[in-house]
């Protein structure tokens, strides 16, 4: 399977992953959406410290463990 950018895959937590950016090291940048398609921002608690990012890096064995969502 290769792994091109705008691909949707949803991890086993339940979160919904869009690629951003392929890089040739393995390390790959994926951010959080929502049902429709849109960037969920990142939570941040009452204090302002950010708690849940919506940037997240994978490698390529980790993106292999989600499932891909058809768009």
């Amino acid at each position: 399977m290769a792994l091109e950018i705008n691909q949707v895959f949803r991890t086993p937590q339940g979160r919904i992953l869009k690629v951003k950016t392929i890089r040739e090291s393995g390390i790959h940048t994926l951010i959080t959406i929502d049902e429709k398609g849109g960037v969920i921002p990142d939570k941040k608690n009452s204090f302002g410290h950010v708690v849940d990012r919506s940037e997240r890096l994978c490698s390529e064995e980790t993106i292999k463990s989600f499932k891909k969502v058809k768009q």
